[in-house]
């Protein structure tokens, strides 16, 4: 349950016209949303999709280098009004990106005004590939790319959200001061990782999955965002025993996983990464060569989207 406090201010008159003002604070209380990634970037996978899980309530879509930004047009305009957009580009330039950026926020749809958009650049840095800004260009980058919103009228329309990698930035000692030290830089409004189950033997409890992205989140004071969450099936033990081959000990980490992301007071969004392996509707291939497909995690989806 993602929760937040509104101060709601009122001009007060009696009935011979003295006035005062009054401010109280509201608690407003939201589910943690759950929401996917399309298997490819393009209006006719959302389409599918849409069909598929027809109420999303957070969209995650990406712009490879090179192409810029994408516009509110084409496969932007698919995300349906009422659903929240997390939008995420790779390219930045200093003396063309900035006014772009404003151009784009001021392009941004009125019928979009109901949702907050997430926006995020140069998404998992510590890959240092696919045109990854080295870190310093990085922090120099979020800097800008805050300062060019800043005061811009539409502002509050978007939450901007530098999104890590779970597994690289808890290996490596000096994360914090080579990349995720941009959490912390004001007009940041959360912070997003992206959590998969990859280098582990198990699924990891909740616990194990999310402390260290809900640790980042908290020593900044922003809300945690998960724009990729993914569980590949992992059918045995690494000396052969089997563990999960028809993914129902899978399906029940998805709703722990879920039921403990919704239990925490800051962490609005959740998205699956429905691409590769954790595309629930793929028909995959175990080592041995064996074919299957994830009905008992693709149920536990459905579920969990309500």
């Amino acid at each position: 349950m993602f929760t937040r406090t509104v101060t709601l201010t009122a001009r007060v008159a009696d009935a011979v016209g003295n006035t005062t003002t009054v401010s109280t604070a509201v608690r407003v209380e939201a589910q943690t949303a759950l929401g996917w990634t399309p298997p490819v970037n393009s209006v006719a996978a959302i389409q599918a999709m849409l069909v598929r899980y027809p109420r999303p309530r957070t969209m995650r879509l990406y712009s490879g280098p090179g192409v810029g930004l994408e516009p509110w047009s084409g496969l932007l305009a698919q995300v349906p009004a009422d659903c929240v957009l997390h939008y995420s580009f790779k390219d930045w330039t200093a003396s063309t990106s900035a006014a772009a950026v404003r151009d784009w926020l001021s392009a941004r749809p009125a019928g979009r005004r109901r949702v907050v958009d997430l926006v995020t650049l140069d998404h998992e840095p510590e890959q240092q590939s696919g045109g990854d800004p080295a870190p310093a260009a990085f922090r120099q980058q979020w800097q800008e790319l805050v300062g060019a919103l800043a005061g811009h009228p539409r502002r509050r329309e978007v939450w901007l959200v530098p999104v890590f990698t779970e597994y690289a930035a808890r290996r490596k000692a000096s994360w914090w001061a080579d990349f995720g030290v941009v959490a912390g830089y004001p007009g940041v409004d959360a912070v997003g990782f992206d959590i998969y189950d990859t280098g582990y033997e198990r699924y990891r409890t909740p616990v194990e999955r999310n402390e260290f992205a809900l640790a980042q989140a908290r020593r900044v004071g922003r809300p945690l965002v998960v724009p990729e969450w993914g569980i590949r099936r992992k059918p045995t033990l690494d000396d052969g025993t089997p563990y999960d081959p028809d993914g129902a000990v899978c399906a029940q980490a998805m709703r722990d996983n879920m039921a403990h992301l919704r239990a925490q007071p800051d962490v609005p969004y959740v998205e699956w990464f429905y691409r590769g392996d954790c595309d629930l509707h793929a028909t995959l291939t175990y080592p041995s060569g064996r074919t299957y497909v994830r009905d008992a995690e693709r149920a536990a989806f459905g579920q969990l989207m309500g």
